[in-house]
């Protein structure tokens, strides 16, 4: 279904090569060669979409989503070292390797948010999908441990009872695998998901069959925490002995295995090797004290709640300590006596941030006063705190804490608090108490421009909630025109938007009726030019084509009109950027081509090139790097054919490739004397060249334009020639092949 890096060289074997194999060989090893293009296969594959996006689906940034998953699962093998990268950034957390901010969620938990429910059926038939996909991929650790994401994910879905059933099919096949050693590998890691997900129980029927496996492998703590969590004590803590004893003297001790030695009340085994636990296992270190807690060990349980803060990268990024700590059952207690003072970690900013998430573990241990106590501690802080109280909110729903979530609500409510902080309007509008808060958005006035903001998601929000009266009488307090800009008719168009994606279109119709009317009354030329705008950006959201096109024309002929200030961008080419960020190239286009070409320079076309190929849509980008050509500076166009003629590559349309290489080489070769600038643009040509098995015209641009080379580029054009050489040696070998 999918014919991409199928790249086939189109000329002789003579004209792509220029030295001998075994000089090439000599040059550049195998190791070098094959981690280098397995690189390229990895990062460096334009491979989605194979076909232009549809305009509901590329505007729509679930459905976008959606889609890409949907293309993943359907993949075909040639594409495997891109498919697992894609998996890894979609399944699991980037990691956070020091200053706040650096580490990033994966792709998924964003998607899970944002996901009506109408849609979730949707997502759990992809997923299903997905499962088996993730078996074809190369790397058996990795397919493993993302079928164990998986699984948390189906659980976050749907239920426990979907995500057992998964992960009990996953160890039925591990179990009849004839690969010895990849069978124990794929039990272990599928038993941590299960011990992760609290899902013992459920494969409690296949432990026989499991534990003959691995009997023959090294001890396994999953295992042995699985055992521990279906009362076989005995075979626990002699799975827990093999791995004690099986540890290095002076090593640092797994915190999962000392837990569960005070899971299976061996407080001795546990003191033991209490002083080699160590604060950097996070997640683990976070069970470990709540074990302590549990045991009633409270001088070892303050010391190494303590060191949990004493990790020099955690500072605010604290979240998996502590949230795996209160997930084990820790005491809430902790959260708000005996911290160390840090910056950016001390009392207040726990109270803020954790309160809730206390408050819950509070009333599931049956201590309502102290829940209590919490949440109005909570409400009191929140106003002097400048938290994000809808994020705060929203995620102690996540957290399984919305009776608290909705308590503290009430409370800032009657305490007058939205008059000082920004209203929660997400979690108003889940709790259907959007009524409650409209006053204060209306009235919050220190910002204007913000305020703005928090109008149009209110009048978004009552939309969503089947309210057009009131998301019209919302929207038409906004002014219409700030700065040149008219937010009133954008936030309309979104309602319009809402109405006819829920399938109202009488009532969708209606509110472009009312927008296109207040539209033609605005004065200022150039705020009717960017209503009109807005509104064809909403009709071209939900498939209404022709009206799109002749409301964009409408603003088109408005922005002509519009007087042109000096070192101000045209407000032809402003419109036509604004399609461009809403992913309507084909809109962003055809604006383009209404303006006049004094007006290019002001335009960003390297944009439309870039946001034309992420979409699919090659005609586009490529009509974009024509006018690149006429209009644009060298470099620009140099960049651009190049990342155009290596889309054509992976997507198995070589000739077309190669015609554009052509362009930027003869281009090139124009320049009388190449400035720095062009310097990066030629090495990408020089690679894209190489892949496409013009090997010979690769080395000649390298010799005429990279050599001699700054002594800042040396170790760059080094590369760049090891790349080229090892593109050649898979030519090469190919053909012996």
């Amino acid at each position: 279904m999918y014919p991409l890096l199928k790249i086939v060289p189109i000329f002789s074997l003579a004209i792509a090569t220029s030295l001998p194999f075994s000089l090439v060989q000599a040059e550049t090893s195998n190791q070098i060669c094959q981690t280098l293009l397995n690189g390229e296969h990895t990062y460096n594959v334009n491979w989605y979409p194979v076909k232009p996006l549809p305009e509901t689906v590329a505007t729509d940034a679930v459905a976008l989503q959606l889609d890409k998953l949907q293309a993943i699962a359907v993949s075909p093998s040639s594409l495997d070292l891109a498919i697992q990268q894609e998996l890894v950034e979609w399944l699991f957390e980037k990691p956070d390797p020091g200053p706040p901010d650096t580490g990033a969620p994966a792709r998924m938990d964003g998607l899970l948010k944002a996901l009506p429910n109408s849609q979730k059926p949707q997502l759990t038939a992809i997923f299903d999908q997905l499962a088996n996909r993730i078996e074809k991929l190369p790397s058996l650790n990795l397919r493993t441990e993302m079928t164990g994401k998986l699984a948390g994910y189906y659980q976050q879905l749907q239920d426990n009872d979907r995500a057992a059933l998964f992960l009990n099919q996953a160890i039925a096949k591990a179990l009849k695998s004839t690969d010895v050693q990849a069978r124990a590998v794929q039990l272990t890691k599928l038993l941590d998901a299960v011990v992760e997900l609290g899902l013992s129980k459920a494969i409690a029927p296949q432990l026989p069959q499991i534990e003959t496996v691995l009997s023959r492998s090294v001890p396994s703590l999953s295992l042995a925490r699985v055992y521990a969590n279906t009362n076989q004590s005995q075979k626990a803590l002699l799975l827990a002995d093999r791995l004690a004893k099986a540890t290095p003297a002076g090593q640092i001790v797994n915190s999962d295995l000392i837990a569960l030695y005070l899971q299976l009340n061996q407080l001795s085994r546990a003191n033991l090797y209490f002083k080699r636990s160590s604060p950097d296992d996070d997640a683990p270190y976070g069970r470990l004290v709540a074990a302590y807690d549990r045991a009633k060990q409270t001088q070892q349980a303050d010391k190494l709640f303590k060191d949990g803060f004493s990790v020099p990268h955690r500072g605010m990024t604290n979240d998996h300590f502590l949230f795996a700590y209160l997930k084990a059952g820790g005491n809430p207690d902790r959260l708000f006596r005996g911290l160390p003072t840090l910056e950016g970690v001390g009392l207040f900013d726990l109270r803020s941030s954790y309160s809730l998430r206390a408050a819950g573990e509070y009333r599931r241990r049956n201590q309502p006063e102290k829940a209590s106590k919490v949440i109005a501690q909570f409400v009191q802080l929140a106003p002097s705190r400048n938290l994000r109280l809808d994020d705060v909110l929203m995620a102690a729903i996540t957290d399984g804490n919305l009776l608290e979530a909705k308590t503290a609500f009430e409370q800032l409510l009657a305490q007058n608090a939205f008059a000082k902080v920004e209203p929660p309007i997400s979690f108003a509008a889940e709790i259907n108490a959007l009524d409650a808060i409209a006053p204060f958005v209306q009235r919050l006035s220190k910002d204007p421009e913000r305020r703005i903001e928090l109008l149009q998601s209110l009048a978004i929000a009552y939309a969503k909630q089947n309210q057009p009266d009131k998301a019209i009488s919302i929207a038409e307090r906004i002014p219409r025109q700030s700065s040149g800009y008219s937010s009133a008719i954008d936030t309309l168009a979104q309602v319009a938007t809402v109405f006819a994606k829920s399938g109202q279109k009488t009532q969708a119709q209606m509110i472009f009726a009312k927008a296109l009317s207040l539209s033609s009354n605005i004065k200022e030329i150039d705020t009717r030019a960017q209503a009109y705008a807005a509104i064809a950006r909403a009709y071209t959201n939900v498939g209404e084509t022709a009206a799109a096109e002749t409301t964009r024309q409408t603003a088109v002929k408005w922005a002509l009109s519009s007087p042109n200030e000096p070192n101000v961008i045209s407000m032809p080419s402003l419109i036509s950027q604004q399609f461009l960020l809403a992913n309507q190239v084909e809109a962003a286009w055809k604006t383009l081509q209404d303006i006049s070409q004094d007006a290019y320079k002001d335009t960003n076309i390297s944009s439309l090139v870039v946001t034309a190929l992420q979409l699919g849509n090659l005609p586009i980008a490529q009509q974009a790097v024509d006018l690149q050509y006429s209009y644009g500076a060298p470099e620009l166009f140099l960049d651009q054919a190049s990342q155009l003629a290596e889309a054509y590559l992976d997507r198995d349309r070589p000739e077309e490739a190669i015609k554009m290489l052509e362009r930027a080489a003869n281009v090139l070769n124009k320049q009388k004397e190449p400035n720095a600038s062009l310097i990066l643009p030629i090495g990408r040509l020089v690679r894209v060249y190489a892949k496409a098995g013009r090997i010979d015209v690769a080395r000649e641009l390298m010799k005429k334009f990279l050599n001699p080379i700054s002594s800042n580029y040396v170790s760059w054009r080094q590369e760049l020639q090891q790349y080229v050489d090892c593109h050649q040696k898979a030519f090469l070998e190919k053909q012996v092949a």
